[in-house]
């Protein structure tokens, strides 16, 4: 059985719009290949700084352990949406967001909400209240450069028809033919790997057929028309939904089919007492042997993988994988690597840890620093892969970044009683009686909150942390980048906002730039 799983112990905008139509344009008329020819971009869903920090400590002792929080650049990134910018306008009477006229500011305030996260020693304020991005708005500013409104999927803002979003890996593999990937231990449909790989005005459109929906899924758009080099993900029905009830359910039964007979792609499935991180890396060398694509379908219930577990042993910290059926991050990411590698013209591969955003959603501590223990794995993984000899894949042409779409769950550690290595507070799920007031919504453990002030999912009775919602938050998100590429995105710190921030926009802009691709143009207005 293969054991290279998660970490058992500490060591461990102008007015020019890019449409999804020109991609047949861009295919006839490539450039000449940039210095940067891969790009590593791993993404913590709802992974707060201060989530970071919590994982850190168990994991390492120390608040900056995460082999991430060593990169040489680092940066913080603001998050916010068309349906964020828009509340904020309404309340100062502003005219709402239009991407030929906006002030960043009015997405997130510098002077109101702070220059930094609200992460590390000392911290006792909360997150911003208000709200928030969602994930599918935010990667798609990333994927894109574009601003747009949550829900959707690589589209414009107000949901015009023709409206996709040519996404920079499609523009990337249109352009000079390099290969594309995404992976992720939530559903390969689900928002965040979705942006990068299809479009969609509502990312709730899984399949053609689910409940009734009679357009393009975001499924049936990956699988029959995008066709990336590799996806490893979630959605198998396997667990989640084997009768392929169109009620629910994260792929039908004809994709399903389509996946298994398929010429195009090899189908790695998650199967019953199967090691998941041995069968993904001999399914990548027979889709390597037969010049086929490579297609991962794995998770469990809800689709999901199942998330690492962590134990409290003060001193030992204590990782083990939340099922062997399903390869940890670390072996789906070297799996993918490994096959994207053989590309002459290069690479562009998304690596989502989205459980990170679930156990936040439920203000679940063991769970969110088991997901941030696997994509700690996962990334020190994607770095010795670089550092490799013997290819021609090295630090002069590749950048890895590390980031989150946004925060979630308000998470705040006491600073008068840190954790140390191997520490877990005492959590206990809340079970009460639904009461009058202000209805908070259910957690997924059922449990329903009503009541005038936040109560979280999970109870924690030594009160050495504790959260502020069991939703997103629009506090800044950290950043770290490693390769030569790290200059294009250095040089926009401080554009839009003062200090150390950068917009997620901006990411998408300085990998545009880095990698040869012509810039969106459109810069908005700081303000005075």
């Amino acid at each position: 059985m293969n054991k290279a799983r998660v970490p058992r112990t500490a060591f461990a905008l102008g007015s020019a719009l890019v449409l999804f139509g020109a991609l047949l344009v861009l295919s006839g008329c490539r450039r000449a290949p940039a210095a940067l020819k891969h790009v590593i971009f791993f993404i913590g869903d709802g992974m707060s700084a201060e989530t970071e920090v919590a994982a850190s400590r168990y994991l390492y002792g120390r608040d900056d352990g995460l082999v991430w929080q060593s990169l040489p650049s680092r940066a913080f990134v603001a998050t916010w949406d068309v349906n964020v910018y828009n509340s904020h306008a309404r309340s100062e009477g502003r005219p709402p967001y239009s991407r030929s006229s906006f002030t960043p500011v009015l997405g997130y305030d510098v002077r109101k909400d702070g220059p930094k996260p609200p992460a590390g020693p000392g911290v006792t304020h909360r997150f911003p209240l208000g709200p928030a991005t969602d994930s599918a708005s935010a990667a798609t500013a990333l994927a894109t450069g574009f601003k747009t409104d949550s829900g959707n999927i690589a589209w414009l803002p107000g949901d015009p028809p023709e409206g996709q979003l040519t996404t920079i890996a499609e523009e990337l593999r249109a352009r000079t033919g390099a290969g594309i990937g995404v992976i992720s231990t939530v559903p390969f449909d689900h928002a965040t790997p979705a942006s990068f790989v299809s479009h969609n005005t509502s990312r709730s459109a899984y399949y053609t057929g689910l409940k009734g929906y009679k357009g393009l899924g975001i499924a049936d758009e990956i699988i029959l028309r995008t066709k990336p080099d590799v996806v490893i993900a979630g959605g198998s029905p396997l667990l989640d939904n084997p009768g392929f009830d169109t009620k629910k359910g994260y792929i039908s039964q004809s994709l399903y089919h389509t996946l298994q007979t398929s010429r195009d792609y090899l189908l790695v499935e998650r199967k019953p007492g199967q090691d998941g991180g041995r069968a993904i890396a001999d399914g990548t060398a027979q889709a390597a042997r037969e010049g086929r694509k490579l297609f991962g379908l794995f998770g469990g219930k809800g689709g999901n993988f199942e998330v690492p577990l962590v134990e409290d042993s003060p001193g030992r910290p204590q990782v083990t994988p939340g099922s062997e059926e399903n390869p940890s991050l670390a072996e789906a990411t070297e799996a993918a690597l490994g096959y994207l590698a053989r590309d002459p013209d290069g690479f562009f591969l998304m690596i989502e840890q989205g459980d990170i955003d679930w156990a936040n959603h439920d203000n679940d501590f063991r769970a969110a620093v088991g997901c941030v223990a696997d994509l700690d794995g996962a990334v020190r993984a994607a770095l010795a892969f670089v550092d490799r000899p013997g290819d021609d894949i090295d630090w002069t042409n590749t950048v890895l970044l590390v980031t989150a779409d946004h925060a979630t769950g308000g998470l705040l550690l006491d600073p008068a009683r840190p954790l140390g290595a191997g520490d877990l507070p005492r959590q206990e799920a809340r079970v009460e009686e639904p009461r009058t007031g202000s209805d908070r919504g259910p957690a997924s453990n059922g449990v329903v909150i009503k009541k005038p002030d936040y109560a979280s999912p999970n109870v924690y009775p030594d009160e050495d942390i504790s959260y502020g919602t069991a939703g997103h938050t629009n506090e800044l998100v950290d950043l770290a980048i490693m390769g030569a590429a790290a200059p294009a995105f250095m040089k926009f710190r401080g554009s839009w906002y003062p200090g150390s921030i950068l917009d997620n926009t901006q990411i998408n802009a300085a990998l545009r730039e880095a990698l040869g691709l012509p810039a969106l143009g459109r810069h908005p207005r700081r303000p005075s």
